[in-house]
């Protein structure tokens, strides 16, 4: 989770006409032509993206077109209040209601298709998929360079399963594959480089519904085979997330890194910070493609973790005293590391210099206990969305300037952007959490 201000007011109203225009004239240019020598021109969209939302008042999930900062579509959402999250290509919003046993789906509308000789955009109206998960209590989402994985953590009376889909198998409304586990866990898992890596809850362990070791599995076709249960314990296993190199997993004593590099995925375990107060632990953990770094969270405290270092393995952020965090994440390459603090300051770290302070940008007083707050970053500019109530705040990522806060009118629960990522995108890795 991740922003003076120019007031850009919302109004409902239906997709406006012009854009509707646009995408029909694109598909009549691009598939109606009868010059063999088109260039096929225009075929690029220049746009800010959309924010899926959540109307809580109105149990809609609400898409906003960032270009005029109008609602385009309105879908109702009934049950509870969903999280919202967006696929691996943006196209999609995810929306998980675990206490409604659910996840669905929305065409966020803005696509890329490839042609042959050239690459076309589209902006279409936005709508829901017919497609829907529904296992028990959907929980963790992990998003990829290509998959996004769901964990449902089971029951009682069912057990824990894997859901692993991509933009291209939702647009044909189905899944990659799914992988049903021996018993219940609160988990998580990752795809990577076509391997799966999800937890383990020996049945043996009956305080505690967290799982305490990881395994290996490998897709094959439409099925996960079995590769290795890694002999390094993890007890009380919460929170995981990878970059280029590492993929860390959160335990009651210490870190598990798994080696992505070496052959055969080889693990280390690395032991809690020095100086850790007793019962906290690093309990969530963020990372990006691009970042060599992990980040881990204990509590309000954030740790830099340095995998592979022989001398520091761990040093602090720091916030300042007595500041707490409501919100943290990676900018989509992972130019900046941003953290949203219970005093309304966003701060904006640099990894590539350090994790220097670039600046703490003011956004607003200090939230009560009332107020929502989540952040959305947008993949195709150094933006962030932070949704406070019934505003967005739009930050530039670069130097903390606001550059327009939306009055959405309604009030929010969830946020998510979905859009056109800038060419030589790489998805975050980073793990996305729901009770």
């Amino acid at each position: 989770m991740s922003d003076r201000s120019r007031q850009f007011p919302s109004r409902l109203r239906p997709m406006a006409t012009s854009l509707l225009l646009v995408s029909a004239a694109m598909l009549t240019a691009c598939g109606g032509s009868s010059g063999s020598g088109d260039e096929h021109e225009h075929t690029d969209i220049d746009t800010a993206g959309r924010l899926a939302l959540f109307d809580t008042d109105a149990s809609q999930l609400k898409v906003l077109d960032l270009d005029n900062s109008e609602v385009i579509a309105s879908m109702a959402m009934d049950g509870e209040a969903p999280r919202l999250y967006a696929s691996p290509g943006n196209r999609y919003a995810v929306a998980i209601q675990r206490g409604d046993d659910l996840v669905s789906f929305v065409d966020g509308g803005l696509y890329t298709e490839d042609h042959g000789d050239h690459m076309h955009d589209y902006a279409e109206t936005p709508s829901m998929l017919s497609l829907t998960l529904n296992d028990h209590k959907p929980t963790h989402y992990s998003s990829g360079e290509a998959e996004g994985v769901v964990f449902f953590d089971g029951g009682e009376a069912a057990s824990s399963k894997v859901t692993v889909f991509s933009d291209a198998t939702l647009g044909s409304g189905a899944t990659v594959a799914s992988l049903p586990l021996e018993n219940n866990m609160h988990g998580v898992a990752k795809v990577i480089d076509g391997h799966l890596f999800v937890t383990y809850r020996d049945s043996s362990i009956t305080d505690t519904t967290l799982p305490a070791a990881v395994e290996r599995y490998h897709l094959d076709g439409s099925d996960f085979e079995f590769e290795e249960r890694y002999s390094q314990a993890c007890p009380r296993l919460h929170g995981a997330a990878a970059n280029a190199h590492s993929l860390g997993f959160g335990c009651s004593d210490g870190v598990l890194v798994i080696d992505l590099h070496e052959a055969g995925y080889p693990a280390t375990k690395l032991e809690n910070p020095e100086g850790l107060a007793e019962g906290s632990r690093i309990g969530t953990v963020v990372a990006n493609h691009d970042v060599e770094e992990l980040v881990g969270i204990a509590g309000d405290r954030l740790f830099v973790i340095h995998p592979e270092s022989t001398t520091e393995v761990y040093h602090e952020l720091e916030l300042g005293e007595g500041v707490g965090r409501l919100a943290q994440g990676f900018t989509t390459h992972g130019e900046v590391f941003y953290v949203l603090g219970d005093d309304g300051d966003l701060r904006l770290f640099d990894p590539a210099s350090d994790w220097a302070l670039i600046t703490t940008a003011e956004l607003m007083d200090a939230p009560g206990e009332g107020d929502t707050l989540a952040v959305a970053v947008s993949a195709a500019q150094e933006r962030l969305f932070v949704l406070h109530n019934q505003s967005v705040h739009e930050v530039d990522a670069t130097d903390g300037d606001v550059v327009r806060t939306i009055d959405l009118g309604f009030s929010a629960s969830a946020i998510a952007w979905l859009g056109l990522a800038e060419e030589g995108h790489d998805h975050d890795h980073e793990e996305e959490h729901s009770h």
